[in-house]
């Protein structure tokens, strides 16, 4: 995964201060099509994870892409730089490797605030980034599943206030024939 550091982080990471995720990590349209395509068809031991979603049990494959999206401070509303990356994440899904497959648009928070608020936070910054992919840029909506998991998933567990934990990752869904 390609990491982008500008001055001011690069220096920050350095010196040891927290690197802000927004500044971390940049993608391209090229690389979340990559980290998005489902792995070749073969025999697996390891089973797949499944998410029930209004009460419809799905698969998730091992094909994911955590995205920092920018969003107002206790907010479901998008940022202007958030935009960029939507637009990225947009013309992934419609390119033709991706363009018959579901996505699970996860929202995750950090360990800050209550389990209860965060689980509601996570759940409308999902629906935020979905409700953009839908309106602004053509996605239909029944590829598009939405599910906030609050401060359940984190991605750094041994530092669940860290601010790389506040993401919304994108997970490739199995097909009925996967």
């Amino acid at each position: 995964m390609k990491r982008v550091f500008t001055l001011a982080s690069a220096i920050a990471f350095l010196i040891g201060l927290p690197v802000a995720p927004s500044l971390a990590q940049t993608l391209t349209t090229e690389e979340i099509i990559q980290q998005l395509s489902p792995p070749p068809k073969t025999r697996s031991l390891k089973p797949l994870r499944g998410i029930t979603i209004e009460g419809v049990q799905r698969e998730e494959l091992d094909a994911s892409v955590n995205l920092y999206i920018n969003f107002e401070f206790n907010s479901a509303e998008l940022k202007q730089d958030a935009l960029i990356t939507l637009d990225r994440l947009a013309a992934a899904l419609k390119d033709d490797k991706l363009a018959r497959l579901d996505f699970l648009i996860g929202g995750h928070t950090d360990a800050v605030g209550s389990e209860q608020y965060n689980d509601r936070l996570s759940e409308q910054r999902a629906k935020s980034v979905k409700q953009y992919l839908v309106a602004q840029s053509g996605i239909e909506a029944h590829r598009l599943l939405d599910k906030g998991f609050g401060e359940s998933r984190l991605l750094d567990p041994e530092q669940p206030e860290n601010g790389v934990n506040r993401r919304v990752q994108i997970i490739t869904l199995a097909t009925p024939e996967q």
